[in-house]
């Protein structure tokens, strides 16, 4: 999260991909992505990043003959459903509305992960990753909710052992390395079980889901990611969730002495002290706070601990099917809302929005 007159040249980075061209899938041609030689002309093929703005005159070749980086072919436009790679950094303002899902004034063309884009707006707006944002002028390296004597030493990336992608493990790897054999490997088609890379959430290693084949774009109760979570009842419980890889990060925010943990799996067996996550709104028998939550909420989602969900579910019905995630209130990448809230809730209620209320039924 930087102020814009540090962050990388917008205008500089729309070159490096064109809608339809760098195929999340690789259904495309090889060249659209690789490059044999990095001469096409008498001209280098490769625009590299330096401190997120691109430069021309260096024409290094990429490791595993890639023509670009993770920021440049995952930049550009979403319309249609039809593009086949998810844009996450695009050039100009993303069409976000309410709630960054599709409503009556806005068409919509914000992916389930928001948009990098807001690093023009402020700080708060996004996830600082380098080669798109330069450090966080307030919290520099060290994220918030950042468990108790962890240091982190380096910028967030989009991969590797720094970064969400790729396998984070090895620190050895850098972000291509850390996602070989990944993109030619997918198949969006199955629940993603974790058990290697081409085979997690996203490319998230480890993490188990079912992913919407166009991205959360404009999506329904019907049609959307399936997020994976557990009605937990300690913390280990939750490996391969959603959540416990934000986790790794914010700790505090999710596991620890001051979240309570309740032994039953119940709400009333302790006082939050923290918002939960992976834990099962239809486990709270003691209160109908949540009852009214019967149908999927794209504005609001929660995971399953349904393993076999291979399609999108609308009904919120089954224990296990209600778990609060990270992702219930955040988007992974930005949002135009402090916090990378997915909706406005600091301009609620003379503005904004109280999304709360799509779980707390109960209370609006």
């Amino acid at each position: 999260m930087q102020s814009a007159n540090k962050i990388i040249s917008l205008a500089a980075l729309s070159i490096f991909c064109v809608p339809g061209i760098c195929d999340a899938k690789v259904t495309g041609h090889c060249g659209s992505c690789h490059t044999m030689h990095n001469s096409q002309g008498g001209q280098g093929v490769v625009d590299n990043l330096v401190l997120g703005v691109m430069d021309n005159n260096l024409d290094t070749p990429n490791p595993a003959l890639l023509i670009s980086n993770c920021a440049g072919c995952h930049t550009g436009s979403n319309g249609g459903g039809a593009n086949v790679t998810p844009y996450v950094f695009t050039i100009s303002e993303p069409e976000y509305g309410t709630t960054g899902t599709i409503d009556v004034t806005y068409s919509n063309n914000t992916l389930a992960g928001g948009n990098f884009y807001w690093v023009t707006v402020g700080d708060a707006k996004v996830h600082n990753v380098a080669s798109i944002a330069g450090v966080d002028g307030t919290l520099g390296v060290t994220p918030p909710g950042a468990t108790d004597g962890v240091t982190f030493i380096s910028q967030l990336t989009c991969a590797s052992s720094t970064g969400c992608h790729g396998v984070r493990s090895d620190s050895s790897l850098g972000e291509v390395e850390s996602m070989l054999g990944a993109h030619h490997n997918n198949n969006m088609a199955v629940w993603k079980d974790g058990t290697t890379l081409a085979k997690s959430y996203r490319f998230l290693n480890t993490i188990q889901g079912y992913e919407d084949d166009e991205f959360e774009y404009q999506p329904t109760s019907t049609r959307h990611n399936v997020y994976y979570g557990v009605a937990r009842n300690s913390v280990a419980d939750s490996a391969g969730t959603i959540s416990s890889l934000c986790a790794q990060c914010h700790g505090d925010f999710h596991n620890g002495s001051n979240n309570v943990i309740p032994g039953t799996n119940t709400f009333g067996d302790g006082v939050w002290l923290r918002h939960p996550t992976d834990f099962d709104m239809l486990d709270a028998t003691t209160s109908s706070e949540y009852s009214a939550y019967t149908t999927y909420s794209v504005i609001s989602p929660v995971a399953t601990e349904n393993s076999a969900m291979v399609s999108s579910f609308s009904s919120i019905a089954v224990a296990g099917d209600a778990i609060v995630t990270c992702l219930s209130c955040h988007r992974a990448h930005g949002t135009p809302n402090d916090a990378i809230l997915r909706w406005d809730y600091k301009g609620w209620p003379t503005a904004g929005y109280n999304g709360c209320a799509v779980c707390h039924t109960s209370k609006d």
